[in-house]
């Protein structure tokens, strides 16, 4: 299986106006790779658009793109095909937070979740697939988080769609073996981001999990270098690793301690 140049590779991120996904365009620009600005506001794009530009990389393509509605996402991918003739990197980003315990999770959130979070990279895949396939070389890189390998409290609704994702990836990376196209999933932890206020339902400040972020132009950076390499998961941080690790082996033991972290109630 080949690796795809990340320089001059034609790279779709969804999400791409902010967090993730804009420190993703910038980074995957600045490799060398022809990008593709995908998200709902388009005067955040095109803002974007301009900086990777004057800072003297390839002009990106820019096309507002719900990944809620099925024909913009397929716009999307026969814009990127029309302008350069080929899909070579697929960030599947675009992504909503939800807080809620489980006791009074909304329905109508919980679908909204699922509808952007996992069916909006459903149709993302099946859109550029087709385009993908047959090239001997390509990569979907699913972004998930580190609570999509253990759910943690309050956000059973946003975990879920996380933990849905990873049976996509399983599937898909064995439809697609022989092709040369690689999936590789994602998992930042907590990230310097808008994401807590832009979630369906907001939760806690962040600041009283005793967690510090990462910056999102850190986590863009592992990326791009996930991007070069050959690894099916890419943990951003050791302590992502560890968390996952950890559940592997003591689940009960990992419930004490995100009861400490996330719920100061049962840990006083």
């Amino acid at each position: 299986m080949s690796i795809p140049s990340v320089k001059d590779a034609v790279t779709i991120i969804t999400g791409a106006s902010s967090g993730i996904g804009r420190a993703c365009a910038i980074e995957y620009a600045r490799a060398g790779a022809v990008v593709v600005l995908a998200s709902r506001n388009e005067s955040r794009l095109r803002e974007l658009a301009g900086e990777i530009k004057d800072d003297g990389h390839a002009e990106p393509l820019v096309v507002p793109t719900d990944v809620t509605r099925a024909p913009q996402v397929q716009k999307m991918a026969a814009a990127a095909m029309t302008a350069f003739g080929r899909i070579d990197i697929l960030v599947c980003n675009a992504g909503v937070g939800l807080y809620s315990p489980v006791g009074t999770l909304p329905e109508e959130a919980l679908r909204r979740v699922f509808e952007v979070n996992f069916f909006g990279v459903v149709r993302t895949v099946q859109a550029a697939l087709p385009h993908m396939l047959g090239r001997g070389s390509g990569l979907i890189q699913i972004v998930s988080s580190v609570i999509g390998v253990r759910a943690v409290p309050g956000y059973a609704g946003y975990c879920s769609t996380k933990f849905a994702l990873s049976a996509v990836a399983e599937s898909l990376r064995v439809e697609v073996a022989g092709s040369g196209l690689r999936v590789q999933m994602i998992y930042p932890g907590l990230t310097d981001t808008a994401f807590s206020a832009n979630a369906i339902l907001r939760g806690p400040d962040t600041r009283s999990y005793r967690i510090k972020p990462a910056p999102a132009d850190k986590v863009a950076r592992v990326m791009v270098r996930a991007a070069r390499g050959r690894s099916r998961d890419q943990y951003i941080s050791f302590s992502g690793r560890l968390l996952g690790a950890l559940n592997r082996f003591s689940p009960s033991l990992v419930d004490t301690i995100l009861a400490h972290v996330m719920n100061p109630r049962a840990s006083r």
